[in-house]
């Protein structure tokens, strides 16, 4: 991840803001965090003061248009339940040449389809639906991104997608 001095971070579904901090000992950033969770933004507020957190939901992001750097999704896009619109909010709000960088979970062809079609449907964990790369792809080309890289590691599998 490139980081420059005065980056505008937004890390979105940051939980107790341990990935903001990670990111603010590698340069001097302005620090962003929004959580549905009251509780992970009480804690992530305690734990670091000098960032700012927020109690927001992923979709719509409440910033201006071309105001964020880059923003940030680690372990959670398979949480949300509109994430085309969420794409379509990043598309907006960061400035151009900015970027966003996501982390989930590798899963392979069968599990993704039993997990996406019989088990997140019953279960209450919150969790929607996880993506292979190819569609992760096609929402960010849907939300106009045309610079994106995906690609499966380990368990996990990263997308880094470019507003040129």
């Amino acid at each position: 991840m490139e980081l420059h001095e005065g980056n505008v971070v937004l890390d979105v579904a940051c939980g107790n803001g341990t990935l903001l901090r990670e990111l603010s000992k590698k340069a001097e950033i302005q620090a962003n965090g929004i959580d549905i969770s009251e509780n992970m933004i009480c804690s992530a507020r305690m734990r670091y003061p000098d960032m700012s957190f927020k109690v927001r939901p992923c979709y719509p992001l409440e910033w201006s248009d071309e105001s964020i750097d880059i923003i940030t999704v680690c372990c959670a896009f398979h949480h949300f339940d509109n994430p085309q619109g969420f794409v379509n909010e990043c598309k907006r709000v960061l400035k151009k040449n900015g970027t966003v960088y996501i982390a989930d979970p590798n899963f392979g062809a069968v599990v993704r389809f039993i997990a996406n079609k019989l088990w997140f449907p019953l279960s209450k964990s919150g969790d929607v639906r996880v993506y292979s790369p190819k569609e992760l792809k096609k929402i960010f080309y849907n939300g106009g991104f045309r610079t994106v890289q995906v690609y499966r590691k380990g368990k996990g599998v990263f997308l880094k997608a470019e507003n040129k």
